[in-house]
């Protein structure tokens, strides 16, 4: 009898402490003052846009194949850099929808990510976990912290459509533009690419291997990956033309058939080269498919394809174009067969050493200008 007694009084305690610790955190949400993020400095934005965390104006892109049409208005790669000296930091979104991927987590595909400047390198600070069934999110990301200013950088989600953002700070706090941004937005680089590109299946959105790029060299990142639609199309090679950039990455191979390669790859790039003549391109190979080591007929596909594009590179080479660059699938995501989720998408050990292979031939390329 009195053990019980004993147990009834601990749940009691604990009940307390639950409901004392979740109103303290709904006070603390709502005692925020938030403000736009379009109000801060955005990057990963091809150009402006009438919808602010869309990556392509939709009158932009109307010639374009409807899947990417659909897949631009995702946020994949836009973050929202600023300074502040709150020692909270809470953010509400809005989605376009509630999805579900069986190779993504939620955070990945509609949450956010925040990193911070610390000793003039970008460390991760913690995310905003979606909530399911949500399409209005709000979420305290980090408490606790001193309030000394900081620079932070917070990624959208890669696969969904975000309306609205606001960062919530305490209502004494400062917050604005950085004085000294931690990213050059003077230098870019523009990444087209397949599933990949667009960031499946990093396990949150600042691992996707653009996003890594970016922090690695400081640099302002476009992520134009279209999952499953990165097919070379000249309407896309027309549009990359009208983004300026000091180099280009073509990493749209895994999309392709070994016919669509053949016969769009070479006026696609010969186009981008007519409009800039002097910028470098990177042509990647598709990454080599874990499910092809022992299903034959992807592994055949994926060796065509790769053969395909370096036929194309050889065409290139031979007709004396000058600041193409080459990276081949060999070493792409290591050895040991670790880096994927599901055979096809890269895990963030994955995009990690992708993002290394990729880094080491883009400050080549840079360098050359």
């Amino acid at each position: 009898m009195e053990e019980k007694k004993q147990e009834k009084a601990v749940f009691s305690v604990w009940l307390f402490l639950c409901y004392f610790f979740l109103s303290q955190v709904a006070y603390a949400q709502d005692s925020l003052r938030y403000i736009p993020a379009n109000d801060l400095v955005l990057l990963g934005k091809p150009k402006p846009t009438k919808e602010i965390f869309q990556r392509i104006q939709s009158r932009e892109s109307n010639l374009m194949p409807q899947a990417v049409q659909d897949l631009a208005l995702n946020s994949a790669g836009i973050a929202v850099v600023f300074e502040t000296n709150s020692s909270i930091l809470a953010a509400k979104w809005t989605l376009a929808e509630d999805k579900y991927f069986a190779n993504m987590t939620p955070i990945a595909h509609s949450g956010l990510d925040l990193y911070c400047l610390k000793d003039g390198k970008w460390q991760y600070v913690g995310v905003g976990k979606p909530a399911k069934d949500m399409l209005n999110q709000k979420q305290i990301i980090i408490s606790r912290m001193d309030t000394t200013t900081k620079q932070f950088m917070l990624y959208l989600p890669l696969y969904n459509t975000v309306s609205e953002l606001q960062i919530g700070i305490e209502p004494k706090s400062s917050i604005g533009r950085p004085k000294q941004p931690g990213i050059d937005t003077t230098k870019r680089v523009v990444i087209y690419g397949s599933s990949i590109v667009q960031g499946a299946s990093a396990s949150r959105p600042a691992m996707a291997y653009p996003a890594i790029i970016q922090r690695k060299l400081g640099i302002d990142v476009i992520n134009l990956g279209f999952s499953g639609s990165a097919k070379m199309e000249m309407a896309l090679a027309k549009y990359l033309a009208t983004v300026s950039a000091d180099c280009y990455i073509l990493d749209c191979i895994p999309n392709q058939t070994v016919a669509q390669i053949n016969e769009r790859a070479l006026p696609f790039i010969k186009y981008l080269k007519s409009q800039h003549p002097k910028t470098p391109i990177i042509l990647i190979e598709s990454v080599i498919r874990e499910t092809g080591y022992f299903d034959q007929q992807t592994g055949r596909h994926v060796k065509k394809q790769n053969e395909s594009i370096h036929r194309v590179y050889q065409l290139l080479k031979e007709e004396k174009y000058n600041n193409i660059f080459y990276i081949p699938a060999a070493h792409l995501t290591g050895n040991d067969h670790e880096a994927m989720i599901d055979g096809t998408h890269l895990t963030d050990l994955g995009f990690t050493r992708m993002a290394e292979v990729v880094n080491r031939v883009l400050e080549q390329a840079i360098k050359k200008q």
